[in-house]
């Protein structure tokens, strides 16, 4: 077939013209973590397909987790977009979407790299709803997206010894996938001296991770950080622990026992991990149920909890754009709680959720009477878990002096229906999420059509990332620095 190809150091690759430029699917950066590298850092992809040509059009595995199976209804296009929506523990793939602008062209153009959100246990880059496509040629940058572990194979802790698991092989995978831009973005138009790197949900709370690990300080210029959940405190190496020793159990191993542990099916790691999940729901430890897996603070990965770092001053000063959507917790709240909440149930949620500080809370919202409380926990939470906290971590930013910070909040309900399909609840709503399909502008691959006025918002947010992935600032000439 005629299309383009790539020389890199692993040998060439064929990829797919489309209308707005060039598809590369399916890049491996790392060694796959199987086998005896289950629960390893990742390793540099170190192998070479010269001179077969690889085949770059077809999608990377997803990396395990439960759902989106091959028959189950994805409204919201963020299941793995080949049929078989294969998964696999052998899922350390990357993709590039190139500008037509690089095309033929030695000019190098900035690269805008996505982790995707998913709560640490679901999600991949290689869904339709991520296609970097349309964003790369309206920003004129090369887009990468990458997959990096889910779930227990991402974060397993079992102990600190040699070989237990230690958690965080999540992170490490996204910082493998940010050295391979650096070692290898070059080939594909990219100029690996202006990255931004860029999330959503999960994938943002892996970038205030980044920004407060050593690790991955040279491998990123700015940031754009989407609904960052920066109340939930990462598990401590004991919770996490705690954690881990009850998915040991639950497959038949006995505590700390590694070689059991790396001989049993992904399925039965996938069963166990559904299964602590279930009986950690204690509506009162709602917190929990946002972040079952996830980074570790290890003192090293992840030196002090995020919220912490950005408080006391201690991360990389970088240009960042926060932006949240307005009503970030619906979601979670309605997911959560599927009936209509009383007053003493909504008094009993708040003081469970923000302990001595509840009293205060009610006093300071004051809900009128009503027969639902959910909308106005939803408030609170939308405040307590994302918003405040998204503003005092700008604050603390922006008084340091040093670095340039933009914040934004989305606050557009879609017009297409289907999207929410499975959370009605939500139609009307701006949820969480609800600004990705602008920001990559896929509902246009998938035969959903924005309205005129979608179109413009959908084109004004392309134009401030791509002013900022350019420049360091979304603005020429109008959006204030906070």
């Amino acid at each position: 077939p005629d299309g383009p190809i790539v020389r890199t150091q692993y040998g060439d690759v064929r990829g797919m013209y489309v209308k707005e430029g060039a598809i590369f699917l399916g890049l491996p950066f790392g060694v796959p973590p199987i086998g005896e590298l289950r629960w390893k850092p990742p390793r540099a992809y170190n192998k070479t397909w010269a001179p077969g040509v690889r085949n770059g059009t077809a999608p990377g595995p997803a990396c395990r987790q439960s759902g989106c199976k091959p028959n189950t209804p994805d409204y919201q296009h963020m299941c793995n977009r080949d049929k078989a929506r294969t998964q696999s523990e052998d899922c350390l793939y990357l993709n590039v979407f190139m500008p037509r602008s690089v095309l033929n062209s030695a000019v190098r153009q900035p690269v805008m790299c996505y982790f995707h959100g998913g709560d640490y246990v679901f999600g991949t880059s290689s869904a339709l709803v991520y296609d970097g496509r349309i964003l790369a040629n309206k920003t004129n940058t090369v887009v990468v997206t990458t997959n990096y572990r889910l779930g227990a194979f991402g974060f397993l802790v079992t102990g600190e010894g040699e070989d237990d698991a230690r958690g965080n092989y999540g992170t490490l995978d996204e910082i493998e996938a940010l050295k391979w831009v650096q070692q290898n973005i070059a080939d594909f138009g990219g100029d690996k001296n202006k990255v931004t790197i860029f999330g959503q949900s999960a994938g943002s709370d892996s970038i205030a991770v980044l920004l407060t690990s050593d690790r991955a300080a040279d491998l990123f210029h700015q940031v754009i950080m989407l609904s960052t959940p920066f109340s939930i405190p990462h598990k401590t190496r004991l919770e996490a622990i705690r954690l881990g020793n009850d998915v040991t159990k639950l497959v038949n191993c006995s505590v700390g026992d590694m070689k059991c542990l790396r001989s049993k099916s992904a399925d039965e790691i996938i069963h166990a991990d559904n299964e602590v999940s279930r009986y950690i729901a204690d509506p009162f430890r709602l917190l929990e149920l946002f972040l079952q897996w996830g980074p570790i603070v290890d003192g090293d990965v992840l030196p002090r909890q995020t919220i912490d770092s950005f408080a006391k001053g201690q991360f990389q000063r970088k240009p960042f754009i926060i932006g949240s959507v307005k009503e970030e917790a619906v979601l979670f709240i309605y997911e959560a709680i599927n009936k209509p909440m009383s007053k003493i149930e909504l008094d009993s949620a708040v003081l469970a959720f923000l302990r001595g500080k509840g009293p205060a809370v009610l006093h300071e919202y004051s809900p009128p009477q009503t027969s639902d409380y959910r909308p106005f926990l939803s408030q609170v939470v939308t405040d307590w878990v994302f918003g405040c906290p998204a503003r005092n971590a700008i604050r603390n930013a922006a008084g340091g002096g040093d670095n340039d910070v933009w914040f934004y909040v989305f606050d557009h309900a879609f017009s297409f229906k289907t999207f929410w399909h499975r959370q009605p609840f939500c139609q009307g709503h701006v949820c969480h999420g609800e600004d990705i399909p602008f920001v990559f502008q896929t509902p246009l691959l998938v035969n959903l059509s924005f309205t005129p006025n979608e179109q413009v918002l959908a084109d004004t947010i392309a134009y401030y990332y791509g002013n900022f992935a350019h420049t360091g600032d979304p603005n020429t000439p109008s959006w204030v620095v906070y």
